[in-house]
């Protein structure tokens, strides 16, 4: 299938107005639903083969069974007249995590909130059957619809607990950067491995780098499954020694040595967080926080919702005050 002119009408209620993106299973586009007069994120299958169906309709059902804050909404799963399978999600307006990244650098208060956010979010999927199995910034966005959110999208990868496994299920598809060490070696994969995700994802945004580099994905791959993370304080050492032991556990290449669940790396992230607080801030960094107070994010009287994404990322708070 070809990609969808803007004002096609597919299905009978979606008016195309704009692809959003393009991946191995389909499209993904804003569209209006006509009978309702909202924008939705249309996700349409591209091929039509037996296991990329089989797929799309898990990823449906997988979705469906999440109602939690930080997981992408289904709205509505079917088929065109010819057979052809969409899935309509609520429409996110924000960011992706990797975007942000490419453009800003995080705080450790901001890491802190990102992780511990997704983390409640895979804690819901996870009690659900539900492993995300692609956790990467790309899959991560940020929206303030009904306040700031950070919401897990694309479970085009998700596996059920109670579902039987799809052809090639225990291949080590998707971004190698992410995937844990036994997906790599065509294990089977649990709740743990999504975990690891994680880890990878907050030292990322914190040191701005990735645990594990290469020239290509092979190279990657052999050094996440042969050598130990880079030191995450050789790279930022004002990095809490409490913060390092936590994201290095979520990093173990041996599962058994990781957090058992979400809320476990949850629970320690959140002691983390109570423990630097509670200790006195570098001069430095109280200087640039009082500093930072004083920045003017725009000039006019009401901000755009982009603005007050960014102070919300960069700063932890929105920072905003008319007349400054």
């Amino acid at each position: 299938m070809g990609i969808l002119a803007p004002q096609t009408v597919f299905a009978g209620r979606y008016r195309i107005e704009a692809l959003l993106g393009s991946g191995g299973m389909g499209q993904v586009y804003r569209a209006e639903h006509l009978g309702l007069g909202k924008d939705v994120a249309l996700k349409v299958l591209g091929r039509r083969t037996q296991d990329f169906e089989s797929r799309f309709e898990r990823e449906a059902r997988a979705i469906a069974r999440l109602d939690h804050p930080g997981c992408i909404r289904i709205l509505d799963h079917g088929e065109d007249e010819t057979g052809l399978q969409y899935i309509a999600m609520e429409l996110i307006d924000g960011p992706t995590l990797a975007s942000t990244l490419a453009n800003d650098g995080f705080s450790v208060t901001r890491a802190l909130h990102v992780a511990k956010s997704l983390l409640s979010a895979l804690a819901h999927a996870h009690a659900h059957g539900v492993i995300h199995r692609d956790i990467k910034p790309e899959n991560v966005m940020f929206t303030l619809r009904g306040g700031f959110r950070v919401v897990l999208i694309d479970f085009g990868l998700a596996t059920m607990r109670d579902a039987p496994a799809l052809t090639g299920a225990g291949m080590a598809i998707g971004s190698p950067s992410y995937i844990a060490p036994e997906r790599l070696l065509g294990h089977p994969t649990d709740q743990r491995g999504d975990l690891y995700a994680v880890g990878v994802i907050l030292y990322e945004m914190i040191s701005g780098q990735r645990p594990f580099l290469g020239g290509s994905p092979k190279e990657i791959m052999t050094n996440a499954l042969s050598r130990p993370p880079r030191p995450l304080r050789a790279l930022i050492p004002d990095v809490s020694p409490g913060l390092d032991a936590v994201i290095r556990r979520a990093l173990a290449k041996d599962p058994d040595r990781r957090f058992a669940d979400a809320e476990a790396m949850l629970s320690a992230l959140s002691d983390v967080e109570a423990i630097d607080r509670a200790e006195p801030a570098p001069r430095e960094e109280a200087e640039e926080a009082s500093a930072s107070m004083t920045i003017s994010l725009l000039t006019v009287s009401e901000p755009s919702w982009l603005a007050r994404l960014w102070s919300r990322l960069r700063y932890g708070a929105w920072r905003w005050r008319p007349g400054h």
